[in-house]
């Protein structure tokens, strides 16, 4: 959801098979989601192991947190979270853990790409690098998003920063 958002503050298209529009069919636009569409769950032809998860997903983030599931795009019900922490060392020695998942990521990053790709991406390692160019560039915001946060501070009472 949250990169759809940005897609559609930024009026850019999101790739297919992200949603469908408001009758079921496969959209591009990244409003449909907001005019009544529906996120669809990952996995292209394998759609019923995303369907799970999401699921699943949906109960720890939202059920079990008290803040309901994901019925209404614009509604309170899309800020539940869940959390949860592992003491690696309670299952495994927490060196043997490190050395392994080391060994894991040289597999990942060493295979070779699907066609059309540069490299394997582990989870989190794009978000990684955003944070690094972010560390030195600064975080973009689009107008809308801007103008949005100018109007709340203006409602709060709050000095807008300068940028």
């Amino acid at each position: 959801r949250g990169k759809i958002n940005v897609a559609a503050a930024r009026g850019e298209s999101i790739p297919t098979g992200w949603l469908v529009d408001k009758e079921g069919k496969d959209t591009t636009d990244p409003r449909a989601l907001a005019n009544g569409g529906a996120l669809l769950p990952f996995g292209a032809d394998q759609a019923h192991k995303g369907y799970g998860l999401a699921f699943v997903v949906e109960v720890l983030s939202g059920l079990l947190t008290g803040i309901g599931f994901d019925h209404d795009p614009g509604g309170f019900s899309n800020d539940g979270a869940f959390v949860a922490g592992f003491a690696v060392d309670r299952f495994r020695l927490l060196q043997e853990f490190r050395e392994e998942m080391s060994d894991f990521v040289t597999y990942l990053k060493d295979s070779p790409p699907a066609e059309g790709y540069n490299e394997i991406l582990y989870p989190g390692e794009i978000e990684h690098r955003t944070e690094q160019q972010r560390l030195v560039d600064g975080i973009p915001i689009e107008v809308e998003t801007w103008s949005s946060l100018a109007g709340l501070c203006e409602r709060l009472g709050v000095t807008m920063p300068r940028v």
